[in-house]
């Protein structure tokens, strides 16, 4: 999904499913500013669905995508999906994205920040438990803050993930549209 073009910076919001689904939300749900409330900046979003860092890293049409929106800023949602790896330790995972965010800065001049969003927690993960996933999340959510360095920050989901609301939809993966509404 991509905003009218202000003279601002550029913001790419990348990842997996969940921004697949949050472009989805922007454009269907009246709720949501889909400038994100950011008027002096033209935002752009781009989710692979079943979205993974290797495949993340190297899906020619998100790599396309970047090179001709060429944005400063690029916002991170990437990891949950690599979680449910049983084999993938989480100190590999925090590497992998950290050596993704880097790639990204050596191969793309004009991006100035990357920001790396905190790993969402799941109710009903693939391939291993709940309570795996979420061990191996916070080990990665630990790490990620420590590994950065000045070019690249970590946020965290203080508002959504400290939310009492029911912000997860019924496949305890996804976020429901309240959760969409939090987020932003």
């Amino acid at each position: 999904m991509d905003i009218q073009f202000t003279p601002g910076p550029k913001v790419l919001i990348l990842g997996h499913s969940f921004i697949s689904r949050l472009t989805q939300a922007l454009t269907y749900d009246p709720k949501l500013s889909p400038d994100f409330n950011l008027a002096q900046c033209s935002v752009s979003c781009y989710g692979i669905r079943g979205g993974t860092v290797n495949r993340l890293q190297n899906n020619e049409d998100s790599n396309a995508h970047i090179q001709n929106f060429q944005p400063s800023v690029i916002i991170l949602q990437i990891g949950g999906n690599d979680l449910c790896d049983p084999g993938l330790k989480p100190e590999t995972l925090a590497c992998k994205i950290v050596d993704l965010m880097s790639d990204f800065q050596l191969h793309y001049s004009f991006v100035n920040k990357i920001v790396v969003c905190e790993l969402f927690t799941r109710t009903q993960p693939w391939y291993i438990t709940a309570e795996q996933y979420e061990n191996k999340r916070r080990i990665v959510n630990q790490m990620l803050p420590i590994l950065v360095d000045d070019k690249k920050l970590f946020w965290k989901h203080l508002r959504l993930m400290n939310s009492p609301l029911q912000i997860f939809a019924s496949d305890g993966v996804h976020l429901s549209a309240l959760g969409m509404q939090k987020i932003l």
